[in-house]
């Protein structure tokens, strides 16, 4: 009688396709990361200009920066980043605001603390900055 033909995966070809998997997702990981950290910063600049905005608007009602924060806490928008749901990526503040000077600064937290681009600010006459060494922050 001959003998059956038996169906199915040996341990070696599963074995094989595991490694394969894991090197796939080691070189994906990173990049799918760094993806992650870029669109976050693209949120903090995004909030950094609508700060500037409204920091502008402040002062063409009230001809000075000086109450648009309550030490460097804004007084006038909100200094979490996103703006909604619990998570909080970049914390903004206010540097230096004066009668016709300010600086809005965004401080990265939490998942976001070590990017690479570290604190992105923007002054007054648009300057913008960061502290960190990475490229094409702004």
């Amino acid at each position: 009688m001959p003998a059956k033909k038996r169906r199915g995966f040996t341990l070696l070809e599963l074995m094989i396709t595991v490694v394969v998997v894991a090197i796939l997702a080691s070189v994906a990981m990173p990049s799918y990361l760094r993806h992650i950290q870029s669109s976050r910063r693209e949120m903090a600049k995004a909030a950094l200009l609508d700060a500037a905005q409204k920091m502008e608007s402040y002062y063409a009602l009230n001809f000075s920066y000086v109450s648009a924060a309550s030490g460097t806490t804004p007084a006038i928008f909100s200094d979490k980043v996103p703006k909604d749901g619990t998570d909080r990526y970049y914390t903004l503040s206010i540097s230096g605001a004066s009668r016709t000077d300010y600086q809005v600064i965004a401080t990265p937290n939490g998942a976001q603390s070590s990017d690479m681009c570290g604190n992105l600010s923007i002054r007054r006459d648009g300057t913008k900055a960061k502290t960190g060494s990475g490229s094409g922050c702004w």
